[in-house]
């Protein structure tokens, strides 16, 4: 006699628990990496790949000589390169497109398990108009659609058994970027309050260290069905917990 299907989906939701990233430490290996990048390129007499030329240029004004005095030296003094490759490699908190990719595509690996698929959107595949459409980059170029008339893009799409969007950033740290990604988390949850919705779900994917922040997010918006707010772990456990049994 075959068991119940049931029972096999009890198994499964047993066995699935939260892929878990050392989020507050991407950054830090990123950098790690980009300095290495960096070092190799001007060992290398390459003053273009893997470094910020505009620091670059910066640098060599602030020193008043030329690239190639500049490069003979590092190619001279390995203590000298080495200090120089940190000031003119690529900021690894300019490349947060990348953290979002990571966040939802460990997200993805859960949510796939229980019939949810999260899509990886580029910087201008989807964006909600602040009138509560949701228009493709196509129709904001025919429609000659302002910026300032927009949100943000929407980082990823959802389809399976629920259909909805995601909001996706990684904060770290006090400072003027970090309260603009928490000004943007709010007006897009006031976007959904608005325009939202009822069957479409809308996440808002956060991993940070500024708890404070994080909780009046979540105290705000949270007991809209609809609007579910976390971090990669819980909104995981979100998908486990409500769609393995279905």
């Amino acid at each position: 006699m075959e068991e119940p299907i049931f029972c096999e989906n009890i198994i499964n939701y047993l066995k699935l628990e939260p892929v878990i990233l050392d989020i507050m430490n991407l950054r830090i290996e990123r950098q790690r990496i980009n300095d290495i990048l960096a070092y190799n390129s001007i060992k290398n007499g390459n003053l273009i790949k893997n470094i910020n030329v505009k620091e670059c240029e910066r640098s060599l004004h602030q020193m008043n000589i030329t690239k190639e005095i500049f490069l003979d030296k590092c190619l001279n003094d390995d203590i000298f390169a080495k200090c120089a490759s940190g000031r003119i490699t690529i900021n690894a908190s300019r490349q947060g497109s990348h953290d979002e990719c990571l966040q939802l595509t460990t997200c993805n690996i859960t949510s796939s398990k229980v019939g949810i698929n999260i899509e990886n959107l580029s910087a201008t595949a989807f964006r909600a108009t602040k009138n509560g459409e949701i228009i493709s980059y196509k129709q904001f170029q025919e429609q000659e659609i302002q910026k300032n008339d927009c949100l943000k893009s929407f980082d990823g799409k959802i389809s399976g058994k629920i259909n909805g969007w995601i909001f996706a950033k990684l904060v770290i740290g006090d400072g003027g970027h970090q309260d603009n990604v928490f000004e943007e988390a709010h007006t897009f949850c006031e976007w959904v309050l608005t325009y939202g919705i009822e069957t479409i779900y809308y996440f808002v994917l956060i991993d940070t260290d500024l708890d404070k922040k994080f909780n009046e997010l979540y105290q705000k918006y949270s007991n809209k069905s609809n609007i579910i707010i976390g971090n990669h772990i819980t909104i995981q456990q979100y998908f486990i917990d409500n769609y393995s049994l279905l």
